[in-house]
């Protein structure tokens, strides 16, 4: 799943390895600004792509963040996709 708000852009990924552990990608700044940043870690390098991973209740907390974060000026640049052509990455 995809998020763009104003807080920042993010990609939410479902592991394989653990059904309850969630990978959340994005930068760095958009990481930090939500997360302890000893949590995150780099993902790749040359798209400037970092991590962290959630249990579905951190995720769940972190949307409901995220939405508590929009007004109405805000609700155009929301956007929520679900892509299932994403590029996958072996964490």
């Amino acid at each position: 799943m995809k998020i763009s708000s104003a807080v920042g852009e993010f990609k939410i990924l479902q592991t394989v390895k653990n059904r309850d552990e969630l990978l959340v990608l994005g930068s760095w700044n958009d990481l930090v600004r939500l997360f302890d940043s000893s949590r995150t870690f780099l993902v790749n390098r040359a798209e400037n792509l970092f991590g962290l991973y959630l249990c579905k209740q951190e995720c769940a907390d972190f949307l409901t963040k995220i939405l508590q974060q929009i007004d109405n000026q805000d609700s155009e640049d929301f956007r929520i996709e679900k892509n299932l052509t994403e590029k996958r990455y072996l964490a």
